[in-house]
């Protein structure tokens, strides 16, 4: 009996040993998985080619470990960051990632503190003069019957009887590639062809009555625009305007 007693606790022990190991190293088990997986992906290469299994391994490690300071530094205050970077760090490596984080970081606040005027003064103005965007970035156009203006949202209780996308161009000029141009089913609109470049705007009259692009979006006003037919409007009103990931850009009060 005192054999089985002994042998049980030894069971245990070794249990516990094992659980206490284990929940040290739980924290590196996704660095682990991740430097297996970057160490496969380079040993794998191309068939019948040599594998240098060294440089393998310390290009697995050179990846994970950049992955691993750039999370960590996502989830960290930008002043811890920069404090980081002002103790001039002597890693190399780490130098580069926060210099590269901290820039990166300084283009995102620039971007969305444009971005937040740029949408003040739409509310206050109803429109987007187009040369304060980003060249290379893709808005989101939900136009409305002339009929619905009271419901033309993006929220509203109706669907856009429209919807374009495009990329920005040249936004000086209102220059876009169109992506995609879509109305309801069973609408008789007439649609333009994707992957056609032209500009929009809103159209004006000049004093010698020609009619011109403006290169800026107007609420609750046609589309301008010219792809190839001289400036012409859609018979749709502009409701609200996203840009890149659906931030909201230009919409009506409800």
């Amino acid at each position: 009996m005192a054999r089985k007693k002994d042998e049980l606790a030894e069971l245990r022990g070794r249990l516990r040993s094992q659980t206490e190991l284990y929940r040290e190293a739980e924290p590196l088990l996704p660095v682990a998985r991740a430097l297996q997986e970057a160490i496969d992906a380079r040993l794998l290469g191309e068939p019948g080619s040599v594998i240098d299994v060294d440089a393998a391994w310390d290009a697995a490690v050179r990846e994970v470990a950049t992955r691993i300071i750039g999370e960590r530094l996502e989830a960290m205050e930008p002043e811890a960051v920069l404090g980081l970077y002002a103790d001039r760090v002597g890693d190399e490596e780490l130098k580069a990632t926060l210099g590269a984080w901290a820039a990166r970081r300084v283009r995102e606040l620039e971007l969305k503190q444009r971005r937040e005027q740029l949408r003040d003064e739409a509310a206050r103005s109803g429109s987007i003069p187009l040369a304060g965007l980003e060249p290379g970035s893709r808005l989101r156009l939900g136009l409305f019957e002339p009929s619905q203006t009271s419901q033309a949202r993006r929220d509203g209780s109706v669907p856009p009887s429209r919807t374009m996308e495009l990329r920005l161009v040249e936004p000086e000029s209102g220059c876009v590639d169109l992506i995609s141009d879509v109305v309801l089913p069973f609408s008789a609109a007439d649609t333009l062809p994707a992957s056609s470049r032209g500009w929009i705007g809103s159209t004006i009259r000049g004093v010698d009555q020609v009619r011109r692009l403006e290169p800026r979006l107007q609420l609750h006003a046609p589309l301008g625009y010219d792809f190839g037919g001289g400036p012409t409007n859609t018979p749709q009103i502009v409701g609200f305007v996203e840009i890149d990931d659906g931030v909201l850009l230009l919409q009506g009060a409800a």
